[in-house]
């Protein structure tokens, strides 16, 4: 009987413990896989990470590389237009020699007969209707100077002798009265002038007792008080004391060619 009590006793010690190893946690397995998953994890992560600054390092590389590119690209097209550029100066700049050295070659050519040109206004301010005659004559004069002048450019010479002839063809589609003083007889007499063109110039006294013009073909003055009326009349359109009107005025008859 104690025998069998015994046996049953250890029958429970043995069934209570199998229990209590049955209803412990298996910690090593789980324990060990947990760590292992927050390892693979952690690993992931630091992985990401890296992938992440590689990934940003090589958009940056591309950028640049993108970037470079670019210059690259507007360097070459800036440095074919520069090429272009200085090209196109150096066709300027060999065209330009080549008018320098005609520009030479034409001033040879052209010196003499701006020299004659000169020489042919000198000659027709003296033969001109002699208004403002000693200004025009010193002008004309001048020119014809300049012509022989060895510092005087070619384009300076040509410009004043344009400027001379265009002020005599101006002149010449121009009508004006000013105060002078002719001589007449050994006398002296203040006057006021009417100029019509190159073709008239009329005189009468201060005091309208004496009219004239200027004759041509003689080289003189001549009284004609005929014309007394009319120059007065000019006189006063010419100052803008009257209006406009026909005026009968003296004019040479022009010549005939032959």
């Amino acid at each position: 009987m104690r025998k069998l009590l015994i046996l049953s006793l250890l029958a429970v010690a043995f069934t209570a413990a199998a229990l209590a190893a049955l209803s412990a946690p298996a910690p090593t397995k789980v324990q060990a896989a947990i760590a292992a998953q927050q390892q693979l994890d952690k690993t992931a992560a630091a992985s990401q990470k890296k992938i992440d600054k590689v990934a940003g390092g090589t958009q940056d590389m591309l950028n640049e590389y993108l970037s470079l590119t670019q210059q690259t690209d507007d360097l070459r097209a800036y440095d074919d237009q520069l090429q272009q550029i200085a090209q196109s100066q150096k066709e300027q700049i060999d065209s330009l020699n080549t008018q320098i050295q005609q520009v030479d070659a034409v001033k040879n050519g052209v010196l003499p007969l701006m020299i004659q040109m000169a020489d042919s206004l000198v000659q027709y301010v003296k033969l001109d209707i002699p208004y403002r005659r000693d200004e025009r004559l010193a002008r004309a004069q001048a020119l014809r100077a300049l012509m022989n002048s060895p510092t005087a450019t070619a384009n300076e010479q040509f410009k004043k002798l344009v400027q001379a002839y265009n002020e005599e063809i101006a002149a010449g589609r121009t009508v004006e009265t000013f105060r002078g003083e002719i001589e007449e007889g050994g006398k002296t007499l203040t006057v006021n002038f009417l100029r019509v063109g190159h073709v008239t110039l009329a005189y009468q006294t201060l005091d309208r007792s004496e009219t004239g013009y200027w004759d041509k073909q003689k080289q003189a003055w001549q009284a004609d008080n005929d014309y007394r009326d009319s120059v007065t009349e000019g006189i006063a359109i010419t100052n803008k004391q009257a209006a406009p009107d026909l005026l009968q005025l003296p004019v040479e008859a022009p010549e005939v060619g032959k």
